[in-house]
C-alpha cells in the first residue's frame, strides 16, 4: 500500500483554472519577477490579512530578516525559536544580528511548547518565531503574556500577527 506524503494533484485540479491562467498571463507578459501578478498578489493578501500593505518576497528567510530588521532587532537581541525548525529560521535571525533561542517542541504538535517558552524568556528576548508545522498551527498565545508588561517596559513592542495564528479562522484548513 502506498501512502502518500504530500499529494498535490487533488488541490492543483481543484483551482486548476485559476493556476493555469496565472501561468499563462505570466508567461505571456514576459515579466516574472516584479511585475503585476505581483502587484495583485500584495494588494489582494494586504486586504485578506486587514493589512495597509504587504510585500511579495523570494523566501520566508527573506520575510523573517525583514520582519527582525523593521522591528530593529538585532545586535545584543534574543529571538525564540522553535528547535526544529528549518534552518531558514535560525539563520534570518543571525543574519539580523540577533541570538535564537531553541525552545524544544511539544511532542504532541511538534510545535513550540508554550509551556518551555517561559524559561527562555530573558531581558535580552525581543521575539518569538513560532512555525507552524506539518499542518498544524502552533500554539500562538504562550507564556509570553506572562512577562509581556516587564518586557514592553524595557524595550520597544512588538508586532502582534493579524491572522494565521491559532485559532483564527483563516489559520490552516477551515479553522
Amino acid at each position: 500500500m502506498r501512502i502518500p506524503f504530500l499529494e498535490l494533484k487533488p488541490a492543483y485540479l481543484e483551482l486548476k483554472d485559476e493556476f493555469d491562467a496565472a501561468w499563462h498571463r505570466i508567461m505571456d507578459s514576459g515579466w516574472y519577477l516584479l511585475a503585476g501578478e505581483l502587484e495583485s498578489f500584495e494588494q489582494e493578501y494586504a486586504a485578506y490579512c486587514g493589512a495597509k500593505h504587504c510585500v511579495g518576497v523570494g523566501s520566508g528567510f527573506d520575510a523573517l530578516h525583514l520582519a527582525l530588521r523593521a522591528w530593529e532587532i538585532g545586535a545584543g537581541d534574543e529571538v525564540i525559536v522553535p528547535s526544529n525548525t528549518f534552518i531558514a529560521t535560525w539563520l534570518a535571525v543571525t543574519f539580523a544580528g540577533a541570538a535564537p533561542v531553541p525552545v524544544e517542541p511539544d511532542p504532541k504538535t511538534f510545535n513550540l511548547d508554550p509551556g518551555r517558552i517561559a524559561a527562555a524568556i530573558t531581558s535580552r528576548t525581543r521575539a518569538i518565531i513560532p512555525v507552524h508545522l506539518y499542518g498544524q498551527p502552533a500554539e500562538c498565545r504562550f507564556a509570553w503574556a506572562r512577562r509581556r508588561a516587564q518586557l514592553l517596559s524595557e524595550q520597544k513592542p512588538w508586532g502582534l500577527q493579524r491572522w494565521g495564528s491559532y485559532n483564527h479562522p483563516r489559520c490552516g484548513f477551515g479553522r
